[in-house]
């Protein structure tokens, strides 16, 4: 007989924890091991359920789903994590993926789509909505051009100046001098061989750091 995959859901509205108990019960390899609705009982059941898989609300009162993930993924490593929010934003995506979790699917996804994710990520794959797709592959892009071109400071300036900023309002935006990111943008320019804004918009687009 095939094991089942054992889910935890965590998630405020008991709406939404309805829905994923009405989606989940009609497939045969997956079980609700237990729901949640804030953070500190989704830590105790996780610890004790020891599920395969924690799909996770972002936003919740008290302990959000991010430090909750967070403190699960220290406590059990093995635990694969599917967080859900209804914010996409490359704020929001970025937050997620410095937990280094198992996926991330929009909750306006359906059924199909969920219940994808939960098999691809106990598969062992990352699971990304087609939504989020193209942003998590131009942030993690962007990551390794930082790692091995910008400083954080030098990045800062290049996105803004990308979004047709002048140096005072750069300034303003970074708290720093006028004169600094004069500074800072001619080191740029020097690094990547280029002469002006435009070329570093060029320079942005191709290197996936930004998109139209």
């Amino acid at each position: 007989m095939d094991m089942k995959i054992d889910i935890l859901i965590v998630d405020d509205h008991p709406l939404a924890l309805f829905g994923f108990k009405e989606m989940f019960s009609r497939e045969t390899d997956l079980n609700i091991a237990g729901t949640a609705t804030d953070g500190k009982t989704a830590i105790e059941m996780a610890l004790a359920l020891k599920p395969d898989i924690v799909i996770l609300d972002v936003i919740m009162p008290g302990m959000d789903g991010i430090e909750t993930a967070r403190q699960i993924r220290s406590r059990m490593p093995q635990t694969a994590i599917l967080m859900l929010s209804c914010d996409s934003s490359e704020n929001n995506i970025r937050r997620i993926m410095e937990l280094d979790v198992n996926g991330f699917i929009s909750k306006t996804a359906g059924a199909e789509t969920m219940i994808q994710a939960v098999r691809s990520i106990n598969a062992g794959y990352e699971y990304y909505g087609s939504d989020t797709a193209r942003l998590i592959e131009r942030i993690r892009c962007s990551r390794n051009i930082q790692d091995s071109v910008f400083t954080p400071r030098e990045l800062d300036v290049v996105l803004l100046s990308c979004q047709g900023l002048q140096y005072k309002e750069i300034a303003d935006r970074l708290g720093i001098k006028d004169q600094t990111v004069s500074t800072i943008k001619k080191n740029i320019f020097k690094k990547l061989g280029i002469n002006n804004s435009v070329e570093l918009v060029l320079y942005a687009l191709r290197n996936n750091l930004i998109s139209l």
